[in-house]
């Protein structure tokens, strides 16, 4: 199906059936130019189980390599996804793990090992591994590049025989309910910054702590067992769970973004940034902040009874992050510096107390900077003189603490040990939806967010195992998507990470797909404009009649011009001689924002509608212009034009209508250029065969009906009776073969010729229309009536009068006016009395009776009683 089909078949689906006013274009839906059903299909590496985790290595010399982690198994891909070799982690005491006997024999027959982590080391080619077996054991693996490949050439266990135990067991790494972690590496020793969840079960069982920061010993036997963490206390570790979702280092601080409950004892649930620094390892200047990402609704003015259909949302359960720096478009309207971190995450509503997202999404970005600066306002907060009475919080890790309140930060001197204790900072950063709750209904699972040149890139991932590739930009009124697809697994996609050569990995079930950040392709883009506008990263060009990247055409590719495509157009047939108005209706009829062909130099459109010229109207295209407020929603490109007068040779019969419109090239890289054709457009000779009726009174008013055909052909028509115009009914309907119109009156009787024009061309009536003299009405007889009695109408010249009917009015009740017989003769009619609605059978009414006479201005009225049907 070619794209004008495809087109013309979404309008008729998509666009609601035209009122019965002047007609106007079809509007085409803005998702329209865009098809979300195009299937991609991407490097993948399948499994065979749920993967767990992904880490991606990089080489300064290029070499890179994929990990990816499930039940018992590390699996060894290159960056195409193709299987290299498959690491063996358990069962820890099955025969087929040679690794499991670095580390101690477990105590209960084979135990499975979900891999809780796989962590890179900043600065050496090793690969850590942390697992739910053996109380959450890690290994280090060695990498070496052979051969252009990557390998694993040694494991060890690192773990010391010696200074483990239930109490205080530093090896003990990983929690089977969840640990985040990040590598610091420095010149002398690698830190393991944790985070784990932990309940008193897990706590009983060599439980790492919640926050705690390990030194990997040089001996790469274990770790230093000098550790510092913080833990939630025994009194709470059943009923105060706090869930790690990320972690990432920036600088001078590791950072944890948590989902946990906003205080012991309530069942609501709030999003935490937790920052350490990586300059001490006690943990005291371990800081907590409330992320607050929300959508606030636009308040409008409410009827009285109306109800709000737009609420404010608290996202409140963060469910993916990444850090980036902004593109320098999203920088700007954040007012910061493009070379600013800026944390972006995802963020869901949760169901009422629990931390159970719902499907409504929000992304929400923060920079670190000013996060960072928070944080530092808010121990001043609680450090210095004159604040209101402060809790440091953290009640779940420390007894409950005023904060002092006791430096004088003008003192030569200030004790500063206040700043030595974890806090929680009394204030929320609060940031807005950048999407404006377009994301209603979509439950986002991950997030990936890179600059591409100045503009902000969102990859994320959906609960329906779909990717979504945005621009990101403040509050935006619509969502600028560059893709939307499907990886084919129903799962939710989890993940994102990046490699240096700008691809990135996603998972969701069993498998890992390789996606670069340009995206997946062009082909969803289903109209030349929208292909070519597309942002330039993505590579995207015109091939013959689909969206493509260069190499995928093996025509003519073209990024920048596009022809016009018509779409539909007014009226569909015309006179051969008539100046018929015709308006078209489509898109890319230009290439600037700003729909005003006024704007457009000379010579840029040309109309042919067969072998005829139309003029372009500039002013009557402008009236067509759309609001800018449905410019998103959704759109249609406006022309109108006049044939011009055909010559003595003219034609009748099919037509096609050619539009033509040749752009200068400008400073826009960008233009239209090109033909479009649309069939469909007929010239006729119109011809009127009857007048009906064929007389009425000299006063006129009289509904005159021309019969014929092809009547209504054209876009304008007049009806002209012996110069005077006669009024018409309405505007003719496409198909109809007949014109109404009500008589004028006239200054003398007899013949009146009737001529219809038809786009300034005459097409005269075959009989003259017949002026009678003006009737009169004097009487009626009998003065009393009931339903279908016969009432007779008295006076002169009635037989000037085509139609007549009586209405009777009682009480404010009329009935419908019923018409009467032919005139028998010139002083009398014959009619039957209309219904009236008697509430009882013994009921009678004194009322009008109103004689309407067509043709004849004004009624006459007189006095009548109404009686029930007699029976």
């Amino acid at each position: 199906m070619g794209l004008l089909c495809r087109m013309c078949l979404l309008l008729v689906l998509a666009l609601a059936p035209l009122g019965a006013g002047a007609w106007q274009c079809p509007r085409i839906p803005y998702s329209s130019t865009r098809n979300f059903s195009v299937p991609y299909t991407l490097p993948s590496l399948d499994a065979s189980s749920p993967v767990q985790n992904v880490a991606v290595f990089t080489d300064s010399a290029g070499p890179a390599a994929v990990f990816v982690a499930v039940r018992n198994r590390i699996l060894l891909a290159s960056p195409e996804l193709r299987l290299l070799s498959v690491l063996v982690t358990g069962p820890v005491g099955s025969a087929e793990c040679e690794i499991c006997r670095l580390c101690p024999a477990a105590a209960d027959g084979p135990e499975d090992t979900d891999n809780v982590l796989l962590l890179l080391d900043p600065l050496e080619p090793w690969l850590y591994s942390c697992g739910t077996a053996q109380h959450g054991l890690c290994y280090q693996h060695q990498l070496e590049v052979l051969d252009g490949k990557v390998a694993i050439t040694t494991t060890r266990c690192l773990y010391s025989a010696t200074g483990n135990r239930p109490a205080s067991c530093p090896d003990c790494v990983a929690s089977p309910l969840g640990t985040s972690a990040t590598v610091v590496a420095t010149s002398y020793a690698s830190f393991f910054y944790l985070g784990s969840t932990v309940n008193s079960s897990v706590a009983a069982r060599y439980s790492p702590q919640s926050v705690s920061v390990r030194r990997l010993k040089g001996t790469l036997d274990g770790f230093s067992d000098d550790f510092q963490w913080l833990t939630v206390l025994p009194q709470y570790r059943d009923n105060y769970t706090i869930h790690y979702v990320h972690s990432f280092a920036d600088r001078d601080h590791v950072y944890f973004l948590t989902v946990q409950p906003e205080r012991p004892g309530l069942a609501a649930y709030h999003t935490r940034l937790a920052r350490l620094s990586t300059h001490e390892r006690d943990l005291r200047h371990y800081r907590e902040l409330v992320l607050d990402c929300r959508f606030e609704s636009k308040r409008r003015r409410r009827r009285s009874g109306e109800e709000d259909a737009e609420r404010d949302v608290a996202y409140n359960v963060l469910q993916a992050a990444h850090t980036a720096r902004p593109g320098a478009r999203l920088a700007r309207d954040l007012g910061i510096n493009d070379t600013d971190m800026v944390l972006f995450g995802a963020f869901a509503e949760s169901w009422p107390e629990s931390r159970v997202p719902r499907e409504d999404s929000a992304v929400c970005a923060f920079p670190l900077r000013l996060l960072n600066q928070a944080m530092e306002e808010g121990m001043e907060k609680c450090c210095s003189t004159g604040h209101q009475s402060l809790l440091r919080g953290l009640s779940f890790f420390q007894p409950a603490e005023y904060c002092p309140h006791n430096v004088n930060l003008s003192a030569p001197v200030a004790n500063t040990s206040c700043w030595d204790q974890p806090t929680l900072i009394p204030a929320a950063s609060h940031k807005v939806d950048l999407f404006n709750r377009h994301l209603a209904g979509i439950l986002l699972t991950s997030i990936f967010v890179t600059a591409l040149g100045d503009v902000t890139v969102a990859h994320l991932g959906t609960a329906e195992g779909r990717i979504f590739q945005i621009v990101l930009q403040r509050s935006s009124s619509y969502l600028l998507t560059l893709a939307n697809f499907s990886l084919g697994e129903p799962g939710p996609v989890r993940g994102a990470m990046g490699l240096q050569s700008h691809s990135l990995f996603f998972t969701a079930g069993t498998k890992v797909w390789r996606l670069n950040v340009t995206g997946p392709g062009c082909r969803h883009f289903s109209t030349c404009k929208r292909c070519l506008r597309a942002e330039r990263f993505m590579g995207c060009g015109w091939c013959g009649d689909g969206c493509t990247r260069r190499h995928e055409c093996t025509g003519l590719w073209v990024q920048d011009s596009c022809p016009p495509v018509l779409t539909d157009f007014h009226p569909r047939s015309a006179p051969l001689q008539g100046r018929t108005r015709v308006t078209l209706c489509g898109m890319t009829f230009r290439s600037h924002l700003d729909p005003d062909p006024r704007l457009s130099p000379p010579g840029t459109y040309r109309v042919a509608v067969g072998r005829r010229g139309c003029t372009v109207l500039p002013e009557e295209s402008r009236s067509h212009r759309p609001l800018p407020t449905s410019r998103r929603k959704d759109f249609v490109d406006v022309l109108v034009c006049e044939l011009e007068p055909g010559g003595p040779t003219a034609a009748g019969g099919p037509a096609d209508v050619v539009l033509t419109v040749e752009e200068p090239a400008g400073p826009s890289s960008f233009r239209v250029h090109g033909s479009t054709t649309l069939s469909g457009f007929v010239f006729v000779e119109p011809h009127i065969s009857a007048l009906h009726p064929p007389f009425g009174p000299q006063g006129g008013g009289t509904h005159v009906s021309l019969r014929g055909t092809h009547l209504s052909a054209g876009s304008s028509w007049r009806v002209m009776v012996n110069g005077s115009e006669c009024p018409l009914a309405g505007q003719p309907r496409q198909g109809d073969g007949a014109i109404q119109c009500t008589a004028p009156a006239a200054s003398g009787l007899g013949a009146a010729w009737v001529a219809l024009w038809i786009d300034g061309e005459e097409f005269p009536a075959p009989l003259p229309f017949q002026y009678r003299p003006d009737p009169f009405v004097s009487a009626i007889v009998p003065s009393c009536s009931y339903e279908g009695s016969m009432l007779t109408i008295i006076g002169t010249r009635l037989d000037s009068v085509y139609r007549a009917k009586i209405r009777f009015e009682a009480s404010g009740v009329r009935t419908e006016a019923t018409e009467c017989e032919g005139s028998q003769a010139p002083e009398r009619l014959l009619c039957r009395g209309p219904a009236f609605p008697f509430e009882s059978k013994v009921e009678t009414a004194s009322g009008n009776l109103s004689v309407l006479l067509d043709g004849a201005a004004g009624r006459w009225l007189f006095r009548l009683r109404y009686y029930p049907q007699p029976e």
